[in-house]
Formats: structure tokens, C-alpha cells, sequence
């Protein structure tokens, strides 16, 4: 990253220099001093002293009457001294030479003095530069004295500068007279400097020197120079500035800045996402600026992943898939990373991918994302791991059943008499053993007689029906549904195994039972275990009709279970009372009445009231019990003639929302007379 030259100013005082180098030639009897006019010295005296009574002070007199080889003027003075006579040829010269990537582009002097130069005494003298110079004949006395880049009295000053400029005294005839009235001081010197290579930038490593999709937090590293020494450097990310250094400016010298390089951290993530802009700049102490611009691409999104799938499936369907799917910001997705099972991870350069799962007991499926972003170590930026449970386990069958105990022995209970013969029994006597002989005896026992029950039956016999007498052994008889009574309770019983017909034994089975009214909600009835052989059974408390399941939560292994649908209809339990008893023709009766067991619907459950005589009956009303099953109605008797006596009873109608089966009340009699 290097800078174009251009023209700078630069302005030093008299040996203040800007870095320069600044080379003394002395010949004999000439000194060369270095001081401003103040007597301050201000840069190093030549490496040696020319002259009678020559001296390196600066004594800061600047009346120029009073210089002398004890006491010289002030500046930067080339004088002559002495006695000697000086042979032609001999000559004291300074000389100014810029440093490389510079060129001087003008000399300013504004305060100079000469004396017998160029005046035909033999001495001559005045600036020089590349390809030219200039005496100072006309500047006798104190004047001043500039270049630039157009033409002066006398000279040429090149129009792209000078890599040098200097002054000098020379003896120009055969011999020169050396008796201290020649001497050219120059008191100060101003130098315009023009550089001709500019400023430049590097950065080695780190932000810069990144490459494709970048996230998190880079080392921002680059430094620069230039002739004249950059002042100031700054990095700016998408816009804002994140890192800069500067210096101070000494024109006392050539290289006058030094910003140190930058070398610092920079979090990406507070600077934008996508294509950013980043840009180094410079500026150096002849005002030259520097800068350059790379593209970034920033990915700070955190990449996701989800998983989708079946979370239990039976063995007999095969090879199950769990679909894992990726996201990430601008840089995309470089691909899914999954371990099924704790087992190593499997790399799936893709966005989706369905990864297979078979066998039986319980998976789990452990999946993490990357996109194309590195962090400065080069690690891909990489999602939060996300799980998948699934479980294969072995189909289960459950069943469901009430049993009833058909063709029971028929048993009956008698008192006999028995014998026991004599026989030895061991008796304790004072807490010892002691073995006794008891005598035969008979005594009357209680027992109690079973025989099967035998039936006849037609079978054919070589070619011939005979008849023959059956021994019918008790069996059970298991139905999906059953009726009790109300108010009584019910045997079920099932089986619980595998489809392929294996028992499985000490399982906990859940009995589950729902009012039979169209609610489903069904709530635990009995907890049972299974036997070794499966089977299980459990009694049901009283209750409405009711839709019976079993069920079977499973195992690591094992699917659950429900079994069919059993049902255990019971009729409705309905009470009736009516008063009075007894009465005339024309009288009125109250019929009353309820409906046992609860579960009636909120709007109310129909009883039909019956009458009934002597060859017949009729409906004398509906009435609508309510949610507490009480219902109630008044019956008026039309005029008659006689005694009768009549039968009232109430029926329950069949309907969807009440769990119980139409059952009757018992009948009640009513005796209406004159």
C-alpha cells in the first residue's frame, strides 16, 4: 500500500534539520561553525578545527565588527583567518543533501552576511546546487538570499529541485591572502522539501490479510511509513473507526512523524453482517495521504438446527428416520454434524439430511450445525446441539374380557360320620417333647360333596346314533360385554403379550373405565400385575354402564398396549313411592320418585309413568328428573263407579347421555273407590 510523491513544505531553522545529512568539508586556515544566532549550538561541530586561534565557541555576538578567530560571527559561517597565503584551489564548503525519497524543492535564507567575496581580492564563493550556482558578489553586508523553482538574478533553479544545496568560499587566482576580511555567514536556513516517493501502508496478518466468510473477534495489525514519516494512521470498519495511532511533528528533522503501528482486537459482530467495507488510511508530515480498502464478508449469526421424526415406532415397520435440518446466516451451511447413540459423530456436507435408525431399545440422536464463518483460529462458527429421543420397541397385545364360570359342579354340604384309627402324635409337656399315642376314635364331620354335571347327548357310534351320557366339566366363558345388576360389581380379566404370541409376565396393567354416556373420560378403574403367563384380572367397583379398556404403557422395549373396547351394561335403579295409597274417584294422587347412582344429565333424564289394571296399561306422562334424579308428578283419577285396584310403575327411556340401560321401578298399588 504505498503512496503517491507529492510536494510538501517544510520549514527548518538553520541546522535544525529535518533529518539530514549535513557533511563539512574544511581545508586549512578555514573554520567551520555551527551555531544560530542566539550562540546557540544546534548540531555537531565539524570533526576538526581549521586555523590560528580557531575556536568551536559560539560566543552569540552578532555584531559583525567584532569577529575574529578568537571571537567568530554567529551561524553557520565559512570565514577565513590568519596570515597564511592560501594556494589557488583551496576551498571550505557546506553542503545540505536530502535523504532518499526527498528532494529540496527551494532554499529560503533570510538573514545572511559576506564580506570580500567576489570582490576581485581572489576570493569567491556563494551557493551551489545540482547543476548550478550562485555567487554572492551583490550581497555584501547583511541580505538575504531564496530559490525557487524559476530563474533569478544569475541563476537557474531546477524545476524539480536539487538533491543538495550548499555554500562554499574558494580561492580562485594563483595565491590568496588570508588576513580575516573574507567570510560568508549564513545566520539561518529554511528548506522546502518535495517528496518523490509517498507514504505507504502494511498489514502482514490478522483482519487484513482474512479471507472468505470471517466472524467473532481478528487482531487488526498494520503499520506504515514514508520520507517524511506518517503522522497519523486510523482503520475504519463498514464506516466507523475502530483502531488508530498518531504522533507528534518535530520539523526539526527529516522523518518528523513516527505513529506507531496498530495492533489491536476488533469484534466483527458490532460492525454489520455481509460484504463490510474495511479501510487502512494514513497521513504523513508533508500532509501526503494513504489508503487502501478491502471487502470483508461477516457471518456472526449463530447457525440452528432442528430435528423432526417419529418418537416411538414398533419394530415391524422398519428402518425409522430422523430429519435434521440446518440454518445459518449470510455465509449458508456447511453441513450437519450427527452421532446416533453416543457413537462418533457422522459429517453430512448438506442443509437436510434423514439419518436412519433401526433396532430395538431407546435412541437418541445428538446433531450440531456449522456455517461457513471462521473465527481467527479458523474454527467454523457452530450451533447449539439439538436431541432426538426415539424408541423401537416390540408391538404388545392387550386384551380385555368379563369371564362368567359356566357348567359349575354342582356341590352340596352333609354331615358324616368318620373313623380315625389310633395314631402317634408328639405333644409338649413342660416344654419338652414328648410323643403320645392317641387312641382310635369317630367323630361327625362336616363336608361337602361336588359332582360335575352330566348331560345327554346324541353321537354316532360305528354308523349309528347312540345316546350317551356327558360329563360337562366348569369352564369359563370370556364376552366383550356383560349386564349386572345395579349396584353390583364385575369380574374382568385379560391377557397381555407380544404379537408374536410370547406372555409377558409381571407387567403393570392399568384398567381404565368411562361412564357409557358418550364423555370418554375415562379414569383409572384398577392397577394390576400380570401373571407369568400374562393373564391378569381385577374386580370393578359398582357403578353406571361403563366402557372398560386395559392398558399398557410399555417398556424400553416393548410398545404399549390398549386392548378393545369391553362393556358392562347396567340398568338404571329407579325407586317410586305414591300418596296416598287409597283414594275416590275424581281424588288426586302424588307420584314421586329417583333415580339412584347419580350421572344425570344436566338437562335432565326422562321417566315414563305407567298405569296398569286388570288386562292392561298406558303411559300417563313424561317427566324429566332432575340433576339429583328426584322426580314428581300429580295423577287425577276420572269419576267412576265400584272399587279398583290399579299398578303404577316408571320406566327409564334409552338414551346416549345416561349410563345406565332402561330398567322399570317396582309396581305400586293405588285402591280408588266411591
Amino acid at each position: 500500500m504505498k503512496g503517491r510523491g507529492i510536494l510538501a513544505t517544510t520549514v527548518v531553522a538553520a541546522m535544525f534539520c529535518i533529518g539530514g545529512t549535513i557533511t563539512p568539508q574544511a581545508k586549512a586556515n578555514e573554520t567551520v561553525m555551527v551555531c544560530d544566532v542566539y550562540g546557540d549550538q544546534v548540531a555537531p561541530s565539524p570533526g576538526g578545527l581549521y586555523g590560528i586561534g580557531a575556536t568551536a565557541a559560539c560566543p552569540g555576538n552578532d555584531d559583525p565588527g567584532s569577529y575574529s578567530l578568537s571571537n567568530p560571527p554567529g551561524g553557520m559561517a565559512i570565514w577565513t583567518g590568519g596570515d597564511n597565503t592560501i594556494p589557488q584551489g583551496t576551498a571550505v564548503h557546506w553542503t545540505v543533501t536530502a535523504p532518499t525519497g526527498m528532494t529540496i524543492h527551494s532554499v529560503y535564507v533570510p538573514h545572511m552576511y559576506s564580506q570580500g567575496i567576489d570582490d576581485g581580492t581572489g576570493w569567491g564563493g556563494g551557493f551551489f546546487w545540482s547543476g548550478g550556482s550562485n555567487n554572492v558578489s551583490t550581497f555584501d553586508g547583511e541580505t538575504g538570499w531564496s530559490s525557487g523553482t524559476t530563474s533569478g538574478p544569475g541563476f537557474t533553479w531546477p524545476p524539480g529541485g536539487t538533491p543538495y544545496v550548499g555554500w562554499q568560499v574558494v580561492c580562485g587566482v594563483s595565491s590568496c591572502s588570508n588576513g580575516g576580511d573574507q567570510w560568508l555567514s549564513v545566520e539561518l536556513l529554511e528548506l522546502n522539501m518535495q517528496e518523490t516517493s509517498g507514504p505507504w501502508l502494511f498489514a502482514p496478518d490478522g483482519l487484513w490479510q482474512a479471507s472468505g466468510w470471517i466472524r467473532g473477534s481478528w487482531q487488526l495489525h498494520f503499520f506504515g511509513d514514508s520520507p517524511s514519516g506518517l503522522c497519523s494512521m486510523s482503520a475504519a470498519l463498514n464506516g466507523q473507526t475502530v483502531a488508530s495511532s498518531s504522533s507528534g511533528v518535530d520539523p526539526a528533522v527529516w522523518h518528523q512523524c513516527a505513529a506507531p503501528a496498530v495492533d489491536q482486537a476488533v469484534n466483527t459482530a458490532q460492525y454489520g453482517q455481509g460484504a463490510v467495507p474495511l479501510t487502512l488510511s494514513g497521513t504523513d508530515a508533508a500532509n501526503e495521504p494513504v489508503s487502501d480498502t478491502k471487502t470483508l464478508d461477516i457471518d456472526n449469526q449463530t447457525p440452528t438446527v432442528s430435528l423432526s421424526g417419529p418418537t416411538d415406532a414398533p419394530s415391524t415397520v422398519g428402518t425409522q428416520y430422523v430429519t435434521a435440518e440446518a440454518g445459518a446466516g449470510p455465509s449458508g451451511v456447511a453441513g450437519i454434524s450427527c452421532s446416533v447413540d453416543n457413537a462418533p459423530s457422522q459429517w453430512y456436507a448438506a442443509t437436510s439430511v434423514r439419518i436412519p435408525i433401526q433396532g430395538i431399545g431407546v435412541h437418541e440422536v445428538s446433531c450440531l450445525s456449522e456455517g461457513n464463518a471462521r473465527d481467527a483460529s479458523g474454527n467454523l462458527a457452530s450451533s447449539t446441539p439439538a436431541t432426538w429421543t426415539l424408541s423401537i420397541r416390540s408391538p404388545s397385545v392387550s386384551t380385555v374380557s368379563f369371564e362368567r364360570v359356566v357348567d359349575a359342579l354342582r356341590c352340596k354340604a352333609t354331615r358324616e360320620r368318620v373313623r380315625i384309627p389310633a395314631h402317634w402324635v408328639t405333644a409338649s409337656y413342660h416344654g419338652h417333647p414328648v410323643r403320645t399315642k392317641l387312641p382310635a376314635q369317630t367323630r361327625t364331620i362336616r363336608v361337602v360333596h361336588c359332582h360335575p354335571r352330566v348331560i345327554r347327548r346324541r353321537v354316532r357310534v360305528h354308523g349309528r346314533w347312540r345316546t350317551v351320557r356327558v360329563v360337562v366339566l366348569p369352564h369359563d366363558v370370556l364376552r366383550s360385554t356383560m349386564r349386572v345388576r345395579a349396584g353390583a360389581g364385575a369380574a374382568v380379566s385379560g391377557w397381555l403379550g407380544t404379537a408374536a404370541g410370547d406372555a409377558l409376565g409381571g407387567q403393570v396393567v392399568r384398567v381404565l373405565t368411562a361412564p357409557d354416556n358418550g364423555s370418554d373420560q375415562f379414569a383409572r378403574a384398577a392397577v394390576v400385575t400380570t401373571a407369568a403367563n400374562g393373564g391378569w384380572s381385577a374386580i370393578l367397583p359398582p357403578g353406571p354402564s361403563r366402557l372398560v379398556v386395559a392398558s399398557y404403557a410399555g417398556s424400553t422395549t416393548i410398545e404399549p398396549a390398549l386392548s378393545p373396547t369391553a362393556r358392562l351394561v347396567v340398568p338404571a335403579s329407579v325407586s317410586l313411592n305414591v300418596r296416598p295409597d287409597v283414594t275416590h274417584w275424581g281424588g288426586h294422587i302424588t307420584i314421586g320418585g329417583r333415580l339412584r347412582g347419580g350421572f344425570v344429565p344436566p338437562a335432565g333424564e326422562i321417566v315414563v309413568l305407567w298405569i296398569g289394571w286388570p288386562g292392561g296399561s298406558t303411559e300417563i306422562g313424561h317427566l324429566y328428573a332432575r340433576r339429583d334424579g328426584r322426580f314428581s308428578s300429580r295423577y287425577t283419577f276420572l269419576r267412576g263407579n265400584g272399587t279398583e285396584t290399579y299398578r303404577l310403575w316408571a320406566d327409564t327411556a334409552r338414551e346416549s347421555d345416561y349410563p345406565y340401560a332402561p330398567a322399570s321401578s317396582r309396581h305400586v298399588s293405588v285402591t280408588v273407590g266411591q
